[in-house]
């Protein structure tokens, strides 16, 4: 138990930490454009902006928007391997990333930043989530409860990444730079992807330890 309370906060101490110094220059009122996502410096070999992009914002505003939603979603998440709720992160990013390369050719020129997509992705885990936690239940409200969510989650995301615009963006009260609505949709598949892979194994041997044998479907 004291070993997951202290990985816990080694995990907490790295997340803030890489999202403070990815922002520090905004405070200087400059962007840290070393690190976020420009297909053109990827190629030349600054492989870091892979990994770093998302932690990067425009705006204080921007930076608060985003953070608090991961943050928040991150938290609630109940998986407890760590490798796992990296992955859900990082399967979210990656997610975000590619749909914005394939179907926003602005991003050659404008370039990619902000956690919007992960966020996305970390909400329609905690949904599933929240779904599975409470099968076999006589109660079956939260299950109804996160299946919608994952419904309005998944359902905002197709909406924006077909009409190209984001829901309520008409609505924000400080810079958020140039949305690219296409990031949700790609942010909360590849999230549900890397859950759907990193987790059929147990369910599978779930099914094995209930039935006494392989679960098969017809």
């Amino acid at each position: 138990m004291k070993t997951g309370k202290r990985t816990r906060r080694l995990e907490w101490v790295v997340l803030i930490g890489a999202l403070c110094l990815a922002n520090f220059p905004m405070f200087k009122g400059e962007l840290a454009s070393e690190w976020i996502f420009m297909p053109g410096r990827v190629l030349e070999g600054e492989w870091w902006r892979v990994l770093t992009h998302a932690f990067v914002h425009v705006s204080p505003y921007h930076l608060l928007l985003d953070a608090s939603a991961f943050f928040i979603l991150y938290y609630g998440l109940t998986e407890k391997s760590l490798f796992k709720r990296t992955s859900y992160l990082v399967g979210g990013a990656m997610g975000s990333l590619i749909a914005a390369v394939c179907a926003a050719p602005a991003v050659a020129t404008i370039g990619l930043c902000g956690l919007s997509g992960v966020a996305h992705g970390l909400m329609a885990v905690s949904a599933i989530e929240y779904v599975s936690a409470t099968q076999g239940q006589k109660n079956k409200r939260p299950a109804i409860i996160g299946g919608l969510f994952l419904l309005l989650v998944v359902g905002k995301s197709v909406i924006e990444a077909i009409t190209g615009n984001v829901v309520f963006s008409s609505m924000h009260l400080g810079n958020i730079g140039i949305p690219i609505a296409v990031c949700h949709a790609g942010g909360a598949l590849g999230a549900l992807l890397i859950y759907v892979a990193t987790n059929s194994r147990n369910q599978n041997h779930i099914n094995v330890a209930a039935t006494g044998q392989p679960c098969v479907a017809a």
